[in-house]
This record gives C-alpha cells, sequence and structure tokens, in this order.
C-alpha cells in the first residue's frame, strides 16, 4: 500500500458527512470535502501571558505564550522555569504553528474500506468512543485485556496509560526508548547502579573538560544542554569532539578526532587503556566504588593506542593527548552519554564503555560530572489498585533480554502480535508516535497491524499510520490542553503545568477527556472518579502542600 499523504489525508479529515452517508472512494471524499467551521468564543483585548510547558520535543521546557486579542501570537521561554531559563529552540518558539497548522485532523474518523485502504467517514465522538469501546469489549472477553498494548510517547500519553492499566493490560511502551536513550540507560545501570535519566543529569555548566563521543550538542534541540554547554565554553572548557564530520561542537573544540565511522569503541577501549596503564585515573574513586578492577585492568591492557589507530585512523599520540587532557580536569571531566544511542548493534555496550570511562573518572555525584537529582514529592492520584494481570507482560517472553526490564519493548510487542506468542495481541492503540516510522522494519509492523481487530490512532496531524487505522481520533495541540503534571528528576526539585492557552479550533479533545469518556464507556469510572483534569491537577498538588491556582500563575514552582 502507498503511504498516506499529509495532503490526501487532510482532505479526508475535511469531510462533513456523517457515519449514515456511504462511503465514498478517496477522491469523491476529497472533492466533496468543506472545512469545518472554526469555533469562536469570548476574547480579551490586548495582551494576555499564560505560563505553560512546550510539547514539541521531550525537554518540556517551560513557556510563556503571548495573546493579542484572544489570538495566539507568540511563544518565548518562562524565566522562572529551570529548563528553559527563559530561553527556547527554534522548536519551542515555533510551537504557535502546531495550533494553526491547516493540516491538522479535525474530527473523529472510523474506517470503512479494507484496513490501510484510506477510506473514512467523519463521525461523531460519541460514534467513534462507542466502536472503540465496544471492540475492546470483546477483544477482553475474547482473548484476556493483556491482548491490548497502548503505544505511546510523551506526557499526553499518561491518562491512557491509566486507562490501559485499569483496563487490565500490563502492555504499554514508549517506542521511542529502545531507539533513543534505552541502550545507553541499560548500559548506566550496569556500570554505576542507576540510570542517566531525561533531563539528562549531567552538570556540564561546571565541566572543565567535556568529551562528545555521538553527541551532537549545538546541533540538537535539547535547551538546557546547549545553553549549559554554551555557558562552559565561555567559562573555557576544554572541548573534544569525536565526529566523522566536521560538526558545530567540532567548531568549538580543542580537540577534533575525525572518527571512522562505527569504531567509537576503539576509541573508548584506547583511551581507558593510557588512563589505567599511565596510571592517570581517580585511584581514590577507585578503591571507594569499583569491583574487579583487576580484572578490568588485565584485559584492557591489550587496546593499545597502536591497536585503535587500525580501527579509528586516529594517531595514538593524539589519543594519548586527549586522554590525558581528561585526567588532568577530572572529576570535572565529562563524557558525555549522548542520546539517539541505537546505531550499529553493540549500543548497550558502547554505551558501558562511555560509562566505565566516566568511572575512571570519578565523576558520578562529582561538580562538573554526574549531579545527583533530586525532585518535588507529589503523591499519586489516590486511585484504586489497578486489576492484577494473570499473564504478564508480552514483550519478553522467558526475559530474552534480561537486562531490558525498565521499559516495555515495543518490537518484543510488535514480534507477540505477528506470532501470537506468548499469547494473542489483537488491539493496539497508538497515541503520539508514527510507528511505521519509528520502528524498524515497516513491512513487520504493517503485518503486525493486520492481524488485529481494534487499531486505533490518535494524534493532532496525519501520519502514515493512521491510514493503517479503525479509528482515527484528533486530540488538542498542548497550546489547548492540560496534561499531567511535570515533575522530573533535575539538579534542584520543580513542578511546571500544561494548561490550555485558546481553544482548540475544530472537534479535536485533550487527551484525559479522551480517557476518561472511554473508560465511562467501558464501566471503568472508578479509576477517573474526578470531574475533570483541573479538579485532578488540584487534588494531586494540595497533598504537596500547593495548589492548581498558585501553579498556573507562574506556570513553575521550584
Amino acid at each position: 500500500m502507498n503511504s498516506l499523504s499529509r495532503r490526501r489525508f487532510l482532505k479526508i479529515t475535511g469531510a462533513t458527512f456523517g457515519a449514515a452517508v456511504a462511503v465514498s472512494s478517496l477522491s469523491e471524499v476529497v472533492k466533496g470535502a468543506e472545512k469545518v467551521e472554526v469555533k469562536t468564543g469570548k476574547k480579551v483585548k490586548g495582551i494576555q501571558k499564560i505560563p505553560t510547558y512546550c510539547d514539541i520535543c521531550f525537554w518540556k521546557c517551560g513557556a510563556i505564550a503571548y495573546l493579542k486579542d484572544g489570538e495566539l501570537w507568540k511563544i518565548e521561554g518562562n524565566p522562572d522555569d529551570p529548563l528553559s531559563e527563559g530561553r527556547l529552540c527554534p522548536r519551542g518558539t515555533g510551537g504557535i504553528g502546531a495550533h494553526f497548522d491547516d493540516s491538522r485532523l479535525k474530527a473523529p474518523l472510523i474506517r470503512k474500506g479494507p484496513r490501510g485502504s484510506e477510506e473514512f467517514v467523519q463521525v461523531t465522538w460519541d460514534e467513534a468512543l462507542n466502536y472503540i469501546a465496544e471492540k475492546m469489549k470483546k477483544i477482553k472477553s475474547d482473548f484476556g485485556p493483556e491482548a491490548m498494548v497502548l503505544f505511546s510517547h510523551g506526557v499526553g500519553g499518561n491518562f491512557l496509560k491509566h486507562l490501559m492499566h485499569a483496563y487490565g493490560t500490563p502492555n504499554d511502551t514508549a517506542p521511542s526508548f529502545a531507539q533513543c536513550r534505552g541502550p545507553r540507560e541499560v548500559g548506566f545501570e550496569l556500570t554505576f547502579g542507576d540510570v542517566i535519566g531525561s533531563p539528562e543529569r549531567t552538570d556540564l555548566r561546571n565541566s572543565k573538560c567535556i568529551v562528545l563521543i555521538g553527541s551532537h550538542l549545538g546541533e540538537n534541540m535539547h535547551n538546557t544542554q546547549v545553553q549549559e554547554f554554551s555557558e562552559a565554553i565561555e567559562k573555557g572548557a576544554t572541548i573534544i569532539t569525536v565526529d566523522p564530520r566536521f560538526s558545530v561542537a567540532a567548531g568549538k573544540a580543542k580537540y577534533y578526532l575525525p572518527i571512522k565511522p562505527g569504531t567509537d569503541m576503539a576509541l573508548l577501549l584506547a583511551w581507558m587503556n593510557v588512563l589505567v596503564t599511565e596510571e592517570l585515573y581517580n585511584k581514590k574513586f577507585i578503591e571507594k566504588y569499583a569491583y574487579g578492577f583487576e580484572q578490568f585492568q588485565y584485559e584492557i591492557a591489550q587496546y593499545t593506542p597502536e591497536w585503535a589507530y587500525i580501527e579509528t585512523t586516529i594517531d595514538p599520540e593524539v589519543i594519548r593527548e586527549t586522554a590525558r587532557e581528561m585526567a588532568r580536569y577530572m572529576p570535572a571531566t565529562l563524557i558525555h552519554p549522548g542520546r539517539h544511542t541505537s546505531w550499529y548493534g553493540d549500543d548497550a555496550q558502547r554505551s558501558r564503555a562511555i560509562a566505565l570511562l566516566n568511572a575512571l573518572m570519578g565523576n558520578w555525584g562529582k561538580k562538573g560530572g554526574f549531579y545527583n537529582p533530586t525532585s518535588v514529592n507529589i503523591p499519586k492520584y489516590p486511585y484504586p489498585a489497578y486489576p492484577k494481570s494473570e499473564k504478564g507482560a508480552a514483550d519478553n517472553p522467558n526475559h530474552k533480554y534480561p537486562f531490558a526490564e525498565g521499559e516495555k519493548l515495543s518490537t518484543g510487542l510488535r514480534e507477540a502480535t505477528l506470532t501470537e506468542k506468548p499469547y494473542p495481541i489483537k488491539g493496539w492503540f497508538v497515541y503520539g508516535t508514527n510507528l511505521t516510522q519509528a520502528l524498524p522494519n515497516t513491512q513487520e509492523t504493517i503485518n503486525a497491524i493486520q492481524k488485529l481487530d481494534l487499531m486505533v490512532v490518535c494524534d493532532v496531524v496525519p501520519s502514515e499510520i493512521a491510514g493503517y487505522a479503525d479509528v482515527v481520533l484528533p486530540e488538542s495541540v498542548y497550546v489547548e490542553r492540560y496534561d499531567d503534571l511535570n515533575n522530573p528528576l533535575f539538579r534542584e526539585g520543580f513542578v511546571s503545568l500544561r494548561q490550555p492557552v485558546v481553544d482548540s479550533p475544530n472537534d479535536q479533545k485533550p487527551n484525559w477527556w479522551i480517557a476518561k469518556k472511554l473508560a465511562d464507556k467501558l464501566g471503568l469510572q472508578e479509576y477517573f472518579p474526578w470531574k475533570d483534569v483541573e479538579e485532578y491537577l488540584d487534588t494531586r498538588l494540595r497533598s504537596a502542600g500547593l495548589s492548581l491556582p498558585q501553579l498556573k500563575e507562574k506556570g513553575v514552582i521550584r
């Protein structure tokens, strides 16, 4: 099947015929499409400033949305927020485009042709949710609640995760994890007993030597990291950049090492060889915290800079000089752990090597290295206990991947759908992730979808995965909705609020509303006892001695 273009799908979403109308071909839908009328509400004259936090990426930077005469005008960083510190990246400042995007999904759709045929009709929310609820009830009756899977990305998926756990399935997964920071987290947890987290616990602003190997600070959009990296450069930090190409960070580096692609592990081993054989490592740290150093010392002896030169094409003396430079500034030397760490198949082991190199610097819990994060203690909402799954999760049967226990494996759940082992998977609910693009091997994803009894996609714009859906649900974008509280582990504890700035222009709904309404139709009202999301948020905040009105005023409490 050809992929579904945004333009073609937009024409479908603009169609205003009801469910009773006979299904039309795609060309007929496009020809007869009309624009859904934009809602009009009370608009305030003048300039309004409303705090929220961004959703264009996972960083969740605090922002201030400006309204001019009731219309969304611009978005800037919130100076009270510790992640943005008053600044946003170009993605963040361009966030107003999410609200005004002409290609947005405008109303619920139900498939009327074969799956993948891209034949949909517009329906009401009640019709769409009734359809989903009936299918989910049948799946639960025939196969058990574990036969439903939620694929989600972002904080907006929290209420849907809660719904799925209340329904009885343990199968929820973030497809981004294994392709992004999953190997890194496994590598660091195996080494230090803890993960790096998000936002990363890197004290870049106080680092005196920063090593970038597979990390493109200055080109990615990790706001806090880029700000702190710039601050370190201004303070005179030594930058060592390893990259096959001359990147932005390479242009700021004292040492630029143009490595042969795919040989990072060899360089990491050679660096450790120099530090150990020349006794440049942090001996106090290793003696106090390390186990098995003697075995490590014996093993690393064979990986000399001369050996690494054959692999990497980097001069042995450059390898030695850069290793000595790291040792000169330890423990304020940071070998950046990177993100998007799935490369060549040995990714967890490469991350372990980066973790071991950091350990030789003795920088865990040290200024300029990895800080010990903290957070504000905000209790969860007092929900009833979830029903216990009799079958357990389907993503990693027999613990095939013994170190991948922190997050469910999206590819594992896809495999379970294809093979029906360890048990059948019959329903997918996809929120905020384009699975045909997010998971490797697109054809396997499509083959798995064809085995489903229910496929729901909830998103803000058309995507390739939506073309295979049975039901498409249009969500309000982040400037139009509340989401759950942002309360991450960071160098200082804080909590921030995403709140609606403007109304949704058409028949879009926020994720919390979708989850609550679907719960009502599934008979799970006890898991959504709050009247609306404001009551939910205020309940959580007041249990921590705070309140929603207090947080709405500035958008962040720290």
